[in-house]
């Protein structure tokens, strides 16, 4: 499909049963009983408190906490997208799979104003969310998000297509994000992305 100069958004999942669906929608608390809205906020005030020490840039508003908290990998209800087409390729067949791929785009939309929608758990309706950039993470992989106020139900919207990445093409599409500069150690900035980038660049391992 042609896009001409729509705004696109990408998304690579590594197989194609996965859902468009937050990863707070995808997990199971221990309190079952317990109502999830609730336990996921409880989870985010405490990742606020105990991250301050680490943090690079302050973060002024709610939205960064949760974008900070996203990249980092706690359950939320934002979805990772990526305004870079090969970076969404390269999240399709970064690890290793027996089974095809799938990239999706997205005619996204503006923004949110997070200025008059302040509070992130009030938002009535899946959006685009555009982070500052708080951490390198999130500059390198041009990422975006949209936020799911009912994070446990499919995105499922005629503005998205889906293109399969079969399985035979998977490691090849990987060495062609490499010849493009596209590696764990740029998505990743830091001695843990770039040992893993070495390793896949000098032995055997997918």
């Amino acid at each position: 499909m042609a896009y001409g100069r729509k705004t696109i958004a990408y998304r690579g999942v590594r197989s194609t049963s996965y859902k468009l669906i937050p990863k707070i929608g995808r997990v199971e608390f221990l309190a079952k009983s317990a109502d999830p809205e609730q336990q996921e906020k409880s989870v985010f005030e405490v990742f606020r408190m105990r991250a301050l020490p680490f943090l690079e840039t302050p973060c002024e508003r709610m939205w960064d906490w949760l974008a900070l908290a996203q990249h980092h990998g706690l359950p939320t209800r934002l979805l990772d997208w990526t305004f870079n087409l090969l970076v969404a390729a390269y999240f399709a067949v970064e690890k290793e799979h027996s089974g095809d791929s799938a990239i999706y785009a997205f005619r996204i939309g503006p923004s949110l104003d997070i200025e008059a929608n302040r509070d992130p758990f009030e938002v009535e309706e899946v959006c685009r969310f555009s982070p500052r950039h708080i951490t390198h993470r999130i500059m390198v992989q041009s990422g975006v998000f949209t936020i799911h106020p009912n994070p446990t139900v499919p995105l499922t919207s005629e503005r998205v297509d889906r293109y399969i990445v079969v399985q035979d093409f998977r490691r090849e599409l990987k060495f062609i994000c490499y010849r493009y500069g596209i590696t764990r150690a740029s998505m990743f900035p830091g001695l843990d992305g770039l040992t893993s980038h070495l390793e896949w660049l000098r032995t055997e391992k997918y």
